[in-house]
């Protein structure tokens, strides 16, 4: 892990968060918008990023327990 990816305020471009979640941009950005995805920072006019900090936590957020099986 370089200092860059271990640094919780070390900003994320949008497109570099989509490619490692495995999401394409736009499906990204939809689940942003919707207020169900990390919180974006406003680089410039066209530029969004996101903390490595605020990722994390989403990520940890989406953790689902395993189905239970009955038997």
């Amino acid at each position: 892990m370089t200092q860059a990816t271990s640094n919780p305020k070390a900003v994320v471009r949008f497109t570099d968060v989509a490619r490692e979640l495995g999401l394409s941009a736009p499906t990204l950005r939809r689940i942003c918008k919707a207020g169900k995805g990390p919180r974006l920072l406003q680089l410039s006019t066209r530029c969004y990023g996101v903390r490595r900090g605020d990722l994390d936590a989403w990520l940890e957020s989406r953790d689902v327990l395993p189905p239970q099986v009955q038997c």
